[in-house]
């Protein structure tokens, strides 16, 4: 970057925004976002700096990795991936092409389970968060309920190396212990609280996913089969022989599965509390059995 008062030889900040803006365009809903996202990594700083010190150069090195990104990002890889990281809730975790994109509507499940986790009255938590990925939800709920024991599990070994990363970075690897585990098959009960986001995309709805999603996240990871819901069927299975008497199972669904889930919980729990919670657009998103002892 250059000093203050000097003329800039070559991109400005603003420059670069803009022309990054325009480009993407054609190939992204938020490319100003995206444009921004990746200026501030490129030159190191938050994207309120941007609008600050727009008059700025970015020098060579600068503009070559910038252009580079957005060429990349141009053609639909993963802001998250380009950057290395994507904040959720309130933690910044490091991503690739290895495990999902955490995602905004996630959020529900993780406020869902603060909110329980702290009015009940079973304690100590089992807290068990299935298919972890990153680790975003085991993390989560760790950082903000110090008295749970948590474990965080998947059948990728190769997710696991990004959970472990982002476990240790957060210095939470006395709280979370993970387990490479086919769903709960590998964990004995009670557990208190078992959360998912498997795998839920009916599998011929994956060629019509948005190119972002379909060319570059892990399809091990959307895959939910013919219907959407085998590895949700198979959770709920194992989690009758495994959730506690008064415990709690959230578990993210695709939109138009809410009644299906329902059916399939009231079936496998008659006595408990069943029901589907909606996301901030309106859209069934998440799956609660409670049970009450």
């Amino acid at each position: 970057m250059m000093g203050d008062g000097e003329p800039c030889a070559g991109t400005t900040v603003g420059e670069a925004r803009r022309w990054a803006t325009g480009l993407l365009a054609t190939s992204s809903e938020t490319p100003r976002l995206d444009a921004e996202v990746l200026l501030a990594h490129v030159l190191g700083v938050g994207r309120t700096a941007l609008l600050t010190d727009r008059s700025q150069c970015l020098d060579p090195a600068q503009a070559e990795q910038f252009t580079g990104m957005v060429k990349r990002r141009l053609k639909g890889e993963p802001v998250a991936y380009l950057t290395g990281r994507r904040a959720f809730y309130d933690v910044e975790l490091a991503v690739d092409a290895r495990v999902l994109v955490p995602r905004p509507e996630t959020e529900l499940l993780v406020e869902t389970a603060l909110s329980w986790a702290r009015s009940t009255t079973a304690q100590p938590l089992q807290v068990v968060d299935v298919g972890t990925g990153s680790g975003a939800l085991a993390i989560v709920l760790a950082k903000h309920l110090p008295g749970a024991s948590v474990i965080a599990t998947d059948l990728s070994g190769q997710a696991l190396e990004v959970a472990a990363a982002n476990v240790a970075r957060l210095e939470l690897g006395d709280r979370v212990t993970l387990v490479r585990c086919d769903l709960l098959a590998c964990l004995d009960g009670p557990i208190e609280l078992i959360v998912s986001n498997p795998p839920y995309v009916p599998r011929d709805r994956l060629p019509s996913l948005p190119a972002d999603v379909r060319l570059y996240e892990p399809h091990g990871a959307l895959d939910g089969g013919d219907d959407g819901l085998e590895l949700i069927s198979r959770l709920l299975h194992q989690a009758t022989s495994r959730l506690a008497r008064t415990g709690l199972l959230l578990v993210e669904i695709d939109e138009t599965q809410g009644p299906a889930c329902s059916a399939l919980a009231t079936t496998l729990w008659p006595q408990a509390e069943v029901s589907v919670l909606r996301d901030l657009a309106g859209l069934d998103r998440v799956l609660r059995v409670e049970l009450v002892g």
